[in-house]
């Protein structure tokens, strides 16, 4: 009767440890995309790109535009939506300038210098990470991929609050 229940633990036991142990299946994804377009770099990032984000989950809202130039150098506007502390709202607009890099895996930095329309600047950086794209490229060559969606986090605290997440969808046509 033990030597059974032994078996069955063992395979559950192994079946465990292949699960937790093997490799990711969308890292395996991933790696198959970049034998067949070499993976990202930062001409992944090129274009018009929409931006949303927000402050410690619902403390402030953002809306932008954010153009990267496939060769590292990117610019935004931003609206940010915020508290006025008096129970009321305000908004803060925010030109800036930067570069990026892009690692294969997708994974990159940004660095931008922040202008304010009060005449303040700061600078920040976002890690981030290409969460959606598309290959570019003749059929059966290798090609480039095209970031369409990118999801960042902004190392510093943030105008408005301590943690500030972003996103980014690629426009089309702009």
């Amino acid at each position: 009767m033990k030597k059974p229940f032994v078996i069955v633990f063992s395979v559950i036991l192994f079946s465990l440890a292949w699960a937790i142990l093997s490799p990711d299946a969308s890292l395996d994804s991933a790696m198959a995309d970049s034998k067949q377009s070499q993976g990202f770099t930062e001409r992944s990032l090129n274009g018009s790109y929409a931006s949303a984000g927000r402050a410690d989950g619902i403390v402030s809202r953002s809306i932008g535009v954010t153009k990267f130039n496939g060769q590292g150098d990117v610019e935004r506007f931003v609206s940010i939506n915020t508290s006025d502390g008096a129970g009321g709202r305000k908004l803060i607009y925010i030109v800036s300038t930067g570069t990026y890099t892009v690692d294969r895996s997708g994974i990159g930095m940004i660095y931008f210098d922040n202008e304010f329309t009060s005449g303040a600047s700061s600078q920040v950086t976002y890690d981030f990470v290409i969460s959606k794209s598309t290959a570019t490229g003749s059929r059966g060559k290798k090609g480039t991929l095209q970031a369409t969606e990118i999801t960042g986090v902004q190392r510093e605290a943030g105008t408005t609050a301590s943690l500030i997440e972003e996103f980014w969808t690629r426009r089309e046509g702009v």
